[in-house]
């Protein structure tokens, strides 16, 4: 697996993001986002999905070539004749062929997440589709060596020229992970959506997945229970979502042009926007450094925060994490979206345990914060407890996420846990959904 960038040292970081297949993925995100904003038909969303195909699968064999050499190199043995050519450094050298594995192991995720961007705006930016098909493990990368990947093209296509509608390769995406495509087929003002697990031996047995299809069409249209161990339901909370993206939006803008910029959002929350490029042609890296801790510093003093800091970053994060909603579809610039995908911009945003417990105890709900200080967050551990209407949820660290990265209102989501508590069913675990919340997407 390829390091996280804050596991590089900063000149191998250097040399990674300022590498030619990381700058012209860059340059492809952006018109990558714009088409999709174009996506309206099903002919649309077939035309933009054949040119993420390609460049997906051109990704993935080019990283699969260099991993072939990078294997015959550390056991000693030349170069192979049919060896692609090192862009950049020595072809002798193995930790150059590495580098390039690892730019290319991005731009493959980079192209994942808009994979992803695909799917959310295909399913009209309703997350109930992501969170009942994201509960599997991912297939790994698209490859034409995989006989399965050239039957779901195929399958793909068929649908296309012989039905006109457009079948959804999830392959393309990290969060739908269940199934291999999902069709969506139009009947004048209505729209079935219909999801498929193709068999290359058509004798093979009802295998696990397709139960876990069966769970998730269940739980989407039933209410029963998501696949997985866990006991989760799905829980409409009826409270219009919102966001305060916009403050975002101007963070980016001004950081474009000062370098960084530090902003308050409503719900006692602080913003710190970097723009990487803009910040390295005022300060060297030591320099751009010390500013940016600076001014992370100024930022809290003056929101005066209490108890834990509860900090979430956007960095090295595309196609890393199946319930977030891709930067794709961010109510943002498509230069802005591209920027968070590549890690050319980067966000922090920070909120008070404090202020989260008091907001919650506004609307009548009794809330404690169980993560003892100085503890990291980890993915399933409890963060903090909700009790209300005789009942109590737990919440890890992925709501939170959600509520810190999407800047959501405060309020609404507040008001959101209070209709959770509500309307939850004792034994389960409720993954709650707000309404109309393609309108802040769309």
């Amino acid at each position: 697996m390829a390091p996280m960038l804050n596991d590089m040292p900063s000149d191998r970081l250097d040399a990674l993001i300022k590498h030619p297949f990381h700058r012209e993925s860059g340059e492809r995100l952006v018109g990558f986002i714009k088409d999709l904003r174009e996506c309206h038909s099903a002919e649309d969303f077939v035309t933009f999905q054949r040119a993420l195909l390609l460049a997906t699968l051109a990704a993935n064999r080019a990283r699969a070539e260099r991993s072939r050499v990078i294997k015959r190199l550390r056991k000693g043995q030349p170069l192979p004749a049919d060896a692609p050519d090192l862009v950049v450094g020595d072809p002798h050298d193995v930790e150059d062929w590495r580098l390039e594995s690892d730019v290319l192991e991005r731009v493959g995720r980079q192209l994942r997440s808009i994979g992803d961007a695909m799917a959310w705006r295909a399913f009209g930016y309703d997350r109930r589709y992501i969170l009942a098909l994201r509960r599997n493990e991912s297939p790994g990368p698209m490859t034409l060596s995989k006989e399965g990947t050239v039957h779901e093209i195929q399958f793909a296509e068929q649908q296309w020229s012989e039905n006109r509608d457009f079948a959804l390769l999830h392959d393309l995406t990290d969060c739908l992970r269940i199934g291999d495509v999902t069709v969506f087929h139009d009947r004048g003002d209505e729209q079935d959506v219909l999801l498929y697990e193709l068999k290359t031996n058509p004798r093979r047995r009802e295998s696990a997945q397709l139960t876990r299809i069966r769970l998730a069409a269940e739980a989407l249209h039933t209410g029963g229970p998501l696949p997985g161990p866990d006991k989760a339901v799905l829980v409409e909370t009826g409270v219009p979502y919102a966001t305060h993206l916009s403050v975002l939006r101007d963070a980016l803008g001004r950081a474009h042009e000062e370098g960084l910029k530090t902003m308050r959002v409503p719900g006692q929350r602080g913003l710190l926007a970097l723009d990487i490029a803009a910040a390295g042609n005022r300060w060297d890296a030591e320099e751009a450094t010390r500013q940016f801790h600076t001014a992370y510093a100024a930022l809290l003093r003056r929101m005066r925060l209490r108890g834990q800091n509860i900090c979430f970053g956007s960095g090295d994060s595309a196609a890393r994490n199946t319930m977030a909603v891709p930067w794709g579809i961010y109510p943002l610039q498509p230069t802005q979206c591209a920027g968070l995908i590549a890690d050319v911009l980067v966000f922090t945003v920070t909120l008070s345990s404090d202020n989260l417990i008091e907001e919650l105890g506004r609307h009548g709900l009794d809330a404690e914060w169980v993560l003892p200080s100085g503890t990291e967050m980890q993915t399933v551990k409890p963060v903090v407890i909700i009790r209300g209407h005789g009942r109590q949820v737990t919440m890890a660290r992925a709501g939170l996420e959600q509520l810190m990265l999407e800047l959501s209102d405060l309020q609404a989501w507040a008001r959101g846990m209070d209709q959770l508590l509500r309307r939850g069913r004792a034994g389960q675990q409720p993954w709650p959904y707000f309404a109309d919340e393609y309108k802040v997407w769309v």
